[in-house]
Order: structure tokens, then sequence, then C-alpha cells
């Protein structure tokens, strides 16, 4: 008869057990910590393409919504922008049509002169990378910026005519809008109109001031709101009558503002807003990690209806089929050449280098990324190698992380070309 021994297990069994055991959980832990590493790195990249989704956005929106309630021909007015560098380099003179758009071509390393609202962060613009203005009404962030509308007769005067939708309306006497004058000349001219009761150049809905501008047939008046004071001591503390956003690159001094993924030698792309009561500026940040921003504008220099001219962001070095000699004359963004802004500027290209992700050790990303199109390698700043296109040259504690050109094409349609 069979019996049951009481024989246990030798300790070269128990040794072979507890290696093999060892050796699954070592396998299943690496092979844990792969899956962990490269999924937070997928779920990182995501964050940054969504982030960079949604911000650019909003860049996108500005310059599709350039000249969006801007007057065109001169009026005997005086208004004032920017009162900090650099952004007051891109101030329109005094008694001049405003620019829709204007741009700042490869800015050496400019600390804005503007103390945020909590006294102590400066902000320094990213060595060699562009600056974009833009201007209209609806740059703004306030929802008056996004009303509009235009003026009818009312029994005893004129108004605003009332959209259905209350929340598009002027309701509150906190919030301001201009009136504009649109003519059927030919050119159509934009004037702005004055308010009579107090010679400033805004209205508030109970101001019987516009009563004088009711569309007649020889010309339309359209209000476009464009800002809400926030107290009486706010009320006449209007600088210029629209609104006003740039963009660039900058790097807070303050080491705490700055996110700590991001590489070495990126800064913040933000959207300021110019304050209308002091000419500061308004930080909003839209986009972290970004290494460079180039933009380059096309031109319909021929007026046949196509771009012939491209020109880099100041118009100062410039490219293409069209009179090349006249582009330079006429296409620089300067005081004199307003007009060809709005009659001639076809096409805004936005060029941006982001990280994608944070930092990734075991990853080499290329020496250099292309950055533009064929044919504007002379118009982009270029510290790469590329024989066609423009480059950006990694530095060597850039190459462990993953980089994305985010590329931006718009044709503004408020601009005359567009049209």
């Amino acid at each position: 008869m069979n019996r049951i021994g009481n024989r246990g297990f030798t300790l070269i069994e128990m040794i072979v057990s507890m290696a093999l055991f060892i050796g699954i959980v070592l396998v299943t832990s690496s092979a844990f910590n792969t899956i962990l590493s490269q999924s937070s790195s997928v779920q990182r990249r995501e964050e940054s393409n969504i982030e960079g989704v949604v911000g650019l956005e909003m860049l996108r929106h500005d310059l599709q919504q350039a000249g969006v309630g801007l007057f065109t021909a001169p009026p005997p007015i005086s208004y004032s922008e920017a009162s900090v560098q650099p952004a007051s380099t891109y101030n329109d003179a005094t008694n001049h049509v405003p620019r829709p758009i204007v741009a700042g071509n490869d800015l050496v390393t400019a600390t804005v002169g503007d103390i945020s609202d909590d006294g102590s962060v400066v902000y320094n613009v990213l060595n060699l990378t562009d600056y974009l203005s833009i201007k209209a009404t609806t740059v703004g962030t306030s929802n008056t910026s996004q009303k509009w509308t235009y003026i009818v007769p009312v029994a005893g005067g004129a108004a605003p005519y009332t959209w259905t939708s209350n929340a598009e309306n002027f309701t509150d006497s906190k919030e301001r809008f201009v009136v504009l004058r649109r003519g059927f000349s030919n050119p159509p001219t934009t004037t702005i109109e004055r308010n009579t009761s107090d010679d400033t150049l805004w209205f508030k809905i109970n101001s019987p001031a516009f009563d004088v501008y009711t569309s007649q047939a020889n010309a339309i008046y359209t209000a476009y709101g464009f800002y809400k004071f926030s107290g009486t001591a706010d009320e006449n503390k209007v600088r210029f009558p629209f609104n006003r956003a740039d963009y660039f690159v900058a790097k807070p001094k303050d080491a705490a503002k700055v996110p700590p993924m991001c590489a070495p030698n990126t800064g913040v792309l933000y959207k300021t807003t110019v304050k209308h009561a002091d000419g500061k500026l308004t930080y909003m940040p839209i986009l972290d990690c970004v290494a460079d921003m180039q933009v380059v504008l096309g031109w319909d220099m021929d007026n046949n209806g196509s771009v012939d001219t491209w020109s880099n962001a100041d118009g100062s070095t410039v490219s293409g089929s069209g009179d090349v000699a006249t582009a330079i004359l006429q296409a620089s963004n300067d005081d004199i050449t307003i007009s060809n802004i709005r009659n001639r500027l076809k096409v805004v290209k936005v060029y941006i280098i982001a990280q994608n992700g944070k930092k990734d050790s075991g990853y080499t990303s290329d020496y250099e990324i292309t950055i533009g199109d064929d044919g504007e390698k002379s118009l982009i700043h270029n510290t790469g190698s590329n024989a066609t296109k423009a480059a950006y040259a990694l530095a060597a504690n850039m190459r462990n992380y993953r980089w994305k050109e985010y590329r931006i094409i718009v044709r503004p349609k408020n601009l005359l070309t567009n049209q």
C-alpha cells in the first residue's frame, strides 16, 4: 500500500523556484515601468496637442477678425495705445488710421517694460522671435467686444437695432461702443463719428448723441462694442476706440511662472491685450514651451486677386514674382503704408515650434526642425542647414524632447483684398 511521504522540498528546489518567481516579477515590473513611462509620455503629448489646438484657435480667430470695427479714413482725432515697450513700438501715430496687423521681425531679447498686477513679474521676449499685433474691436476679451449692430430710426431719433437674443444687445450703461459711417464711394470709406454730447469717440446705450446718425441711402452707421468700464473712476479712461491683441513668446523672470517640464531656451506664447485705463498689458498664456514663432505675410501687390509677393514680419525682406522693388517700398508695415496693408495684404502665416510632451531621456530628436514652406528661407530666421527650407537648430540640451511645428494660415476676411 502506498503511503504519503513526509518528504519536503530540497534547498535546491526552493532556490530554483524562488529564482523563477523573482525573474517573473522583475520582467513584469520592467514591462510595467516601460508601459507606464510610454503611456505617461503619450498622455503628456496629447495634453500638449489639446493645449495647442485650444490656444492657437484663439490666435486664428483674432487673425480672422483683424480690422473689424476700425475706421479707414483719417479723422482729426487723437488717441493713445500701449504705454510700455516693446508693445508701444507698434502703436499708430495719433491722427492716423490704425493698422489692422503690424508685426516685428526677429526681436533681440527685450524686456517687456510692464509690471504685472502682482507687481513682481517681468517678461523677456524670447530672442529672435517675431512679434504680432492685431487691431480690431473683436479681439478684446469682454462680452461687449463681441457685440455689434447698426443704427435705425426710432420715434424721436435713432437707436441701435435690437437683436432677438438679448445677450447680443447693448444693455448695460457701462458698455462703450463706436459708431462708424460706411460710405459708398469708390473705394469705400469708413469714418468714425464723434459723440456730440461730450466730444468723445465712443457712445453708451443711454446717450441721445447718436440720434443724428440714422442710416441713410448714402451711408450706413454701424456700432461696434469694444469696452466695458468697471466703475465710475474708469468711465473716461478709454485710450483708443478699438481693441488690440499682441502675441509674442516670452519667459517670465519669475521661474515659478515657467512650467518645470519645459526645455531650456523656450518660453510661453502669450496673448496680451492693451488696457484702456493705462496702456499696460494683460497677459493670457495660450501655449507653453515654445521655442520659436515666425510670421510670413502674403501680398497681392498687382491687385489681380492672388498672392504674388511674400515678406517677412516687418516687410524688410521680400521674395516672389511681384514687383519686388515696389513691394519693399509699399509692403513694409509703417505709418505711411496703412492702405497697402488693408488693400494688399492677403495671407498671414504663423509658424510656431513648440515642445510636444515632457523630457524623454530615451529619445533623441533630430538636430534641427524645418520651419515654413519652400521659398521662405530668406523670410524666416534660420539657424539650420537645410538647403531649401528654414530650420530651427536645437541646442544639445533640447534634443531629449519631442518638437512639433504648428502652422496657422489665415486670410483675414475683413481686409479689402479678401472681399
